[in-house]
């Protein structure tokens, strides 16, 4: 079983570009994460000011690492100082796998 959780994250307008830049770090912060399966980071095709952060993980360990890393502290605290963002929401999801 592994677990994937989603950010979408909301640009403001005219700040999607740079929203896309800041959120790019954190392909780096997901790499130095033991248990880090994947980790995608991309705007919709239908609505360009929306982006997807989706990392899968081995374990809830392994993603609470994540979320209580300094690396996403930085670039979160960074898209809000440059007021990048008008809404932010998370899910979270279980993936069984098939043997």
């Amino acid at each position: 079983m592994s677990i994937i959780h989603r950010m979408t994250v909301r640009a403001r307008q005219d700040r999607s570009t740079r929203l896309g830049q800041c959120l790019a770090r954190l392909d780096e912060v997901g790499r130095d994460i033991p248990g880090c399966l994947r980790l995608r980071i991309f705007s919709l095709r239908s609505d360009p000011l929306t982006w997807q952060v989706e990392g899968q993980w081995r374990s809830a360990a392994a993603r609470d690492a994540f979320l209580g890393s300094e690396g996403l502290r930085r670039v979160l605290a960074q898209a809000i100082d440059e007021a990048l963002f008008s809404h932010l929401e998370c899910a979270v999801e279980l993936q069984q796998q098939v043997a």
